[in-house]
Parts: structure tokens; sequence; C-alpha cells
């Protein structure tokens, strides 16, 4: 059985390594940015590919219909393998600045970043196939598909769908122990909300990590705090509004193009970098 010491060890190192992971000259929008880290190393979980959860995920008010479970993905699946990468501080601190304008950082992270991402979920597959282990990234694959507006997915039956995956990193990552959602639907982990997720499903028996919350939403206080989003899009009474939310940031596709983000609600709460105390 592969240690989860020996995974994290691996991803980190990837992560550090990478070139990938730090805003190079061709990218920079401002000279002080080169060189600048996107990431910090990952903090990483796992679950089990027959935990009762995942079909949970398939109704209205989780992920939806077209989520696919891990066995969907890969039959012969046993574990998941679920990462948490956090936002350096040069990312978090320089959207921390303004309350509406976006941090250069945070706009690289969020498009160039998103990208290594994807290539550090390619890096699993083959790390863990190095291992003698099949490991398949569901949001890395060709298979993958992301529903944004109702009728915009031509191969989806359901012409009602609208902000849903056939995988979603962050619901993966809840199953599998690393956080709960909070107000603003982002997921916090014990080091934060600040980041983004990756994850893989192996073929091999791994050892399953406690998921030590029970609740949705047990780590977040409701403490209103994410309110502070430019887009007006999160409210206490009715959570998160994706069509607000996504409505802001086409705006700022118009403003910041070829990039784009907002990132508000994830600096200056008190879950930004850890789990906030009740």
């Amino acid at each position: 059985m592969i240690p989860l010491e020996d995974i994290t060890a691996a991803l980190a190192e990837a992560v550090r390594t990478s070139p990938h992971n730090y805003v190079s000259e061709q990218m920079a929008l401002a000279p002080e940015d080169v060189g600048q880290r996107l990431y910090d190393d990952p903090i990483i979980a796992i679950g089990s590919a027959d935990d009762p959860l995942w079909e949970k995920l398939k109704e209205p008010q989780a992920v939806g219909a077209i989520f696919r479970t891990p066995k969907q993905w890969l039959p012969q699946g046993r574990c998941v393998v679920s990462y948490f990468a956090p936002f350096s501080d040069y990312v978090v601190e320089g959207n921390r600045e303004d309350n509406v304008l976006v941090g250069n950082g945070w706009l690289y992270a969020r498009v160039e970043g998103q990208a290594f991402l994807t290539e550090m979920n390619h890096f699993l597959e083959q790390w863990f196939e190095s291992q003698g282990v099949k490991a398949l990234s569901p949001y890395a694959s060709e298979e993958f598909k992301y529903v944004f507006e109702a009728g915009s997915s031509e191969d989806i039956a359901d012409k009602s769908l609208s902000f849903t995956s056939n995988w979603s990193e962050r619901h993966v990552a809840f199953v599998c122990g690393l956080g709960t959602f909070g107000l603003s639907k982002g997921l916090i982990t014990r080091k934060g909300v600040a980041g983004r997720f990756g994850s893989v499903i192996v073929d091999a028996p791994l050892e399953v990590t406690p998921r030590p919350y029970t609740g949705i939403y047990e780590y977040c206080t409701m403490c209103g705090a994410c309110m502070r989003c430019p887009g007006g899009a999160i409210t206490l009474e009715g959570g998160k509004s994706h069509e607000q939310c996504s409505a802001y940031v086409h705006t700022t596709r118009v403003k910041y193009a070829p990039r784009f983000g907002c990132g508000k609600c994830q600096v200056k709460v008190p879950c930004e970098r850890g789990i906030p105390k009740k």
C-alpha cells in the first residue's frame, strides 16, 4: 500500500519544481511579478470509491444528475486521491488590496494556474502508473463536461441543467475529507478556502482518510464576511447565486482579457487561511 506521505511528498516536489507554478516573463503583467510563485505545497485526502456519498452527489441540490461516480469513470477504481493547492501569499495578498480590482497574481492563478493544476493531475496519473497503479483524472480527461448555461451542452439530454459538471473537484474534496462548504460555496480546508482542487481515481487500495465532519457547512460560521462580493452574489438568506456570480465574473473577462477572475469571497475572510473559530 502506498503511504499518504509518499503521495504528498511526490506532489509537493512537482508543485515546487514545475516552472509553470511561477510567473514567467511572457505572462507577467508587471516586471516585479516575474518569478512569483502561484501555489504553495498541497494537502491531500483519500476517499473510498465505494463511499455512498458519491451517489448523493447526483442529487439536484448537490452536483446534479450528470455527475459520474468514481467507478463510472474507472470501473476498477478503489480510491480517490483529492488535493487542495493553497494560493501563495503573493496571490492572496495581492487580491486583498482592493475590494473590486483583481490582483495580478489572482489573474495568473485563475487562468495559467488552472492549466498548471491540470498538469499536476497528469503528473499524479503518471506517478501512480510508475508505481504500478492505474490512475485517471476526470477533470483532465477528454470526457470531462461542464454545463454553464441551460441548454449550452448539445450532448446533455436535460436542457434545463446549468452550472453543473460530471466531476466537481470541490464536492470530491468534501467526500474525501478535505473540508466543508462555506456560505460562498467555496470549500474550507485546514489550509483555508483560498486555493484550488484536483484529484485522481486509482485502482489501488490506499488508506482512506477519516472524514472529520458530518455537516456540509460544518466549518463555516456563517459570519457573512464573504458577502463583500462585488457582484452582490452572496447573501445570508440565499447563500451564493451562481447566476449572479457568473454574470459578474463575465465582466472581468472584458476588463482583464485574456484573463479573468474575482476571488474576493476567498480573501479578507476568517476562513482565508484556515478553519475559522466559532
